[in-house]
């Protein structure tokens, strides 16, 4: 009989054993023993892992936790020390710890007393500036904001001999608010604006010295020597369009146009009692449409002569639509212009005589595939300015360093000398020591997180190299990674501003020898409070990134709960905070603390950024590859991010978030149109979502004009992808009475959105404008936006589940009465 074999997966079942018991019911001890201490290790392994994967109260460990009261605490806010360097002394101005107003004598450590702080309160008020000869002090007051650096003030006058005070009125007793007063670089004399015009007071205690310069101002129409709203906001950053020659002789002043500029129209709601909204208008150009025509005059104010500035025939070929983009005097003969084309790829810096009015080359920097940074000349003398200008490095492309430019004679182009190269960047130009001929700056030093001070000498113009200098970059400056300093006017004094990664701390040296002189402020009572607090740890990480032109490397940086172990197998939310903006920069060395502390140090999020393409700090060729093709690559760059971080073993993948403000927003919202599953929500506030709705010189400059740049218009539309927003929460934010990015902007995107049948969140500010400031709603903003965020993460609403209960219980009562 064949013997048949079992399958190999089948199961062998012995035969069954006869059970016999013996009598006296023995029990397997030994069994019951080994399976009782299996249960005991298994417990133990189980409770080990519980308290593990519990992290310890923070409290117990660390310290408090970093509240949202923190984060809106002033004295949680580092106090900077703001000085006014004295020009021609090495002398500056400042306030100490009790608001008094000082003079301080860098040679001999000495402060002289002007103003003390009860004045400032009295008029509820810290704006002031002080007369050349400090006689005087100007109080601005009852300030009334207009755009983000415009304003309507009242000035009140403070003689420093008698201490007396009196209401600054100008040339007529109704003139009670100005657009600004400034004061001559010489005396007591000041230049003011009314009305869209400009006025000169030889003597501000005398209003019989009053000359008015200009007649021709109107509302939204002519401004002379204050800017437009584009001029304000995108060229000038002031809420002023005048420069003084050094002895004050010479007033430069821009006056523009806006007549054929279009108007924007939006409604301002007002107060409870007003019936009807206002209709707020201002010329607001965009893409594409006119500009304001920018002119520049100089006037003699001892002689009151004035005249406009002209172009020779060379720089007029290339200038014909264009902007005025710095003035600064050389003497008071010459007058140095800046100005750019309207594509801001070329610009061209003039040299400009106050007597006869031609404007003559000096020197240019043009950009094929990109725009230009205007240059600001840095005079040291009637012979030479500096210069920040793109260097070419090969095959790394093209880093911002200074040039020299020799200037005799005037009218034909000046002569330029590289001084600094290499890949990094010179990020500012900030004293000159004539005597030395030592010039110093700011730069990044290879890592594009920091700013270091450096000094190099500039005394030799043969030199062939030009070896530079760093001055805190040893050990003793661990501290003080992002640096900046302000010099007194003969380089000889500098004061030295650390602004991180540590508390930030301000300290006066002598260019010298670099030595030490006095700690003006080091922010101890802020480092005292932190000591009490869990703050969040600061990780950076570099990414690869395939460019247009090769592998990229760059910085991101995390926020790290205080509680997070490496060893630990808990995992944390992500917030990642996107900008993105071309020229702009999140990762750096500098200090932070405020809302993202307290979201990391509560509620153990971990918080990210990253500068992805077209951020600076990296050279030209980095910072170009998003020219034309605004949210293609920067919002390709923060994706990856998020796939890079979400490889962290203690991200929790499934609750990633993203947010942005402006530019942020477009930059949120194009990636949450991008339809990616990494982002479970996302948060924009004010964003651009179409760029035909910008204004000209921003767009310009980055996109180019829409005729010439069909595609890239139309790629950058937010509208068209907003039926991927079914696949993330999201929260969307505005003010009404945004001047800058138009609620025009979002009222289109939630057009669309309702029309895709997705459905999110919008909180609406009534008559906020772009930075949501007013009153209680910057807060209410960031309450806001931290509930979208505990819902996304947690699934409950900290806010509305709060309100549900108090209504329950409230229902409850009701129906038990």
């Amino acid at each position: 009989m064949e013997r048949k074999v079992p399958p190999a997966n089948a199961q062998q079942i012995p035969p069954e054993q006869e059970l016999v018991g013996d009598a006296q019911n023995q029990r397997n001890w030994r069994g019951i023993g080994i399976a009782l201490l299996v249960i005991l290790i298994v417990c133990a392994l189980i409770v080990t892992a519980m308290i593990l994967a519990t992290p310890s109260s923070i409290e117990e460990v660390l310290g408090e936790a970093f509240t949202l009261n923190d984060a809106f605490d002033i004295n949680f806010k580092p106090r900077n020390f703001k000085v006014d360097w004295i020009d021609g002394e090495d002398a500056f101005l400042y306030r100490n710890d009790d608001g008094a107003l000082f003079e301080y004598d860098c040679l001999t450590k000495n402060s002289t007393f002007i103003m003390d702080n009860t004045t400032f309160r009295q008029y509820d008020t810290n704006v002031y500036s002080v007369s050349a000869d400090r006689k005087y002090v100007l109080l601005t007051y009852n300030i009334m904001p207009i755009y983000r650096h415009s304003f309507l003030a009242k000035y009140e006058l403070y003689e420093v001999a008698t201490r007396f005070t009196t209401p600054f009125r100008g040339p007529r007793k109704e003139m009670t608010r100005f657009s600004f007063v400034a004061w001559t670089p010489v005396g007591h004399g000041v230049v003011f604006g009314v009305d869209n015009d400009l006025y000169y007071q030889s003597n501000i205690n005398d209003s019989t010295t009053v000359k008015r310069l200009t007649k021709d101002g109107i509302l939204n129409q002519i401004f002379n020597g204050v800017p437009d709203w584009l001029y304000e906001e995108e060229i000038l950053y002031s809420n002023k369009a005048i420069w003084f020659s050094k002895t004050g002789k010479c007033l430069a002043y821009a006056t523009f146009d806006d007549r054929g500029v279009r108007m924007f129209e939006y409604p301002y709601y007002g107060y409870m009692d007003d019936e009807y909204p206002k209709i707020n208008r201002i010329p607001y150009p965009k893409p594409g449409t006119p500009n304001p025509i920018v002119t520049l005059k100089v006037v003699n104010l001892q002689s009151a002569l004035q005249l406009q500035l002209n172009f020779t025939p060379e720089v007029k070929k290339y200038l014909t639509d264009y902007y005025l983009t710095h003035v600064e005097w050389m003497s008071d003969d010459y007058v140095a212009v800046s100005w750019a084309t309207r594509a801001q790829n070329h610009s061209i810096v003039t040299l400009c005589s106050s007597r006869v009015g031609m404007c003559h080359f000096s020197t240019e920097v043009k950009k094929q595939h990109g725009w230009v940074e205007t240059p600001r000349p840095f005079f040291v003398s009637e012979q030479k300015y500096f210069i920040r200008l793109p260097v070419n490095d090969g095959k790394s492309g093209h880093y911002k360093h200074i040039c020299q430019v020799s200037i005799k004679p005037i009218k034909q182009r000046g002569k330029q000398l590289v001084l600094t190269q290499g890949e990094w960047e010179v990020t500012d130009i900030v004293g000159y020591d004539s005597e030395k001929q030592n010039l110093f700056f700011i730069g990044t030093g290879g890592d594009s997180r920091k700013r270091h001070l450096y000094s190099i000498s500039v005394k030799d113009d043969s030199k062939v190299k030009y070896p530079h200098n760093c001055l805190t970059c040893s050990e003793e400056y661990a501290d003080c990674q992002y640096a900046h300093a302000t010099f007194s006017s003969s380089g000889k004094y500098y004061i030295l501003e650390c602004l991180g990664p540590d508390v930030p701390h301000y300290s006066l040296y002598s260019s010298d020898d670099n030595k030490l002189i006095e700690v003006l402020q080091d922010n101890t009572y802020l480092r005292e409070r932190l000591q009490m607090k869990a703050l969040p740890k600061k990780r950076y990480m570099k990414l690869k990134i395939n460019g247009k032109h090769g592998e990229y490397e760059t910085w991101a940086r995390m926020y790290i709960p205080p509680v997070l172990k490496d060893e630990e197998i808990l995992t944390y939310p992500l917030l990642i905070d996107v900008y993105g903006a071309p020229g702009s920069q999140k990762v750096t060395e500098q200090f932070e603390l405020g809302w993202h502390t307290y979201l990391t140090s509560s509620h153990n999020i971990i918080y990210a950024s990253i500068d992805g393409r077209g951020a600076s700090g990296n050279g030209d060729r980095y910072m170009h590859e998003i020219y034309k093709s605004l949210g293609t690559v920067e919002v390709e760059d923060q994706i990856l991010a998020g796939r890079e971080f979400e490889k962290l073993h203690y991200v929790e993948s499934s609750k990633i978030a993203v947010w942005g403000w402006s530019y942020g927003g477009f930059v949120s919202s194009s990636i949450l149109g991008r339809g990616t599953d990494i982002f479970k929500c996302g948060i924009a506030v004010a964003p651009v979502t179409d760029w035909i709705y910008y204004d000209t010189a921003y767009t310009e400059r980055y996109m180019g004009f829409p005729h010439e740049n069909v595609a890239g218009y139309k790629a950058a539309k937010i509208v068209p992808l907003a039926h991927n927003f079914q696949k993330s929460n999201f929260l969307l934010v505005h003010g009404t009475a945004d001047d800058n990015v138009h609620f025009q902007h979002s009222a289109q995107l939630i057009k669309a959105l309702t029309s895709a049948n997705v459905y999110f969140r919008t909180q609406i500010y009534t008559d906020e404008q772009h930075s949501l400031n007013t009153g209680n709603t910057y807060r209410h903003l960031h309450e806001t936006m931290e509930d979208f965020l505990l819902e996304c993460f947690n699934g409950k609403s900290k806010k509305f589940d709060k309100k549900t209960k108090k209504q329950e219980k409230l229902s409850a009562k009701q129906e038990n009465e």
